[in-house]
């Protein structure tokens, strides 16, 4: 195949989901998240899980810190970097009396460039939009949902949700490509001052 003839790079993730993070602390029972991959028109899935679910647990030594450890690996195929893939994700608690119910949600772009990063996003959740609707939130423990939590991807619809922010998710994820410099480019990492020699 000649150079002209490239049409497609390829990039693979691999990582994990390590932990969520409550500030305030872990009240609820058991704990379980949920993640989707959510990608542009041009991205080809070739191999890996687009979505799953991992365990319930609950918080350890550290009383703020729930660990997951849920594995991520992900490999496309594309001819455009637009639609760059995004991972949604979902955090709920199961408790006796009120079954599954909402902690957040979390919108994780995932690393542009090539090597391991360790991603911290925020965990959003979003608001009843009434006094009332509010003050029901907080007595029973249950918060509204999105019907489809992808719709965060995108930004569009995004400018009425009221949210508010609750929480961090850590992520450390490598991604690793093939011929995205020969297409043009660029996904090598920033050289740092320290590293820089005339």
């Amino acid at each position: 195949m000649k150079k002209g003839d490239l049409t497609k790079f390829l990039i693979s993730f691999n990582g994990q989901i390590e932990y969520v993070m409550f500030p305030g602390g872990v009240f609820d029972d058991q704990i379980f998240i949920q993640y989707d991959v959510v990608w542009g028109p041009d991205w080809d899935p070739i191999s890996g899980l687009n979505s799953s679910i991992s365990q319930m647990t609950t918080s350890g030594r550290d009383p703020e810190r729930v660990v997951f450890n849920l594995p991520l690996e992900m490999n496309f195929s594309s001819t455009n970097v637009f639609g760059w893939p995004q991972v949604i994700i979902t955090v709920k608690a199961r408790n006796a009396i009120g079954g599954d119910s909402l902690r957040g949600y979390a919108v994780v772009l995932l690393p542009t460039t090539t090597g391991e990063r360790e991603i911290s996003a925020p965990i959003i959740r979003p608001r009843a939009a009434t006094v009332l609707g509010e003050w029901l939130s907080w007595l029973t423990g249950r918060y509204p949902e999105l019907a489809d939590p992808k719709m965060l991807a995108g930004g569009k619809e995004n400018y009425l949700l009221r949210t508010e922010s609750y929480g961090s998710v850590l992520l450390k994820i490598s991604m690793v490509s093939k011929d995205l410099r020969k297409l043009g480019y660029d996904n090598q990492p920033p050289v740092s001052s320290s590293n820089y020699r005339d």
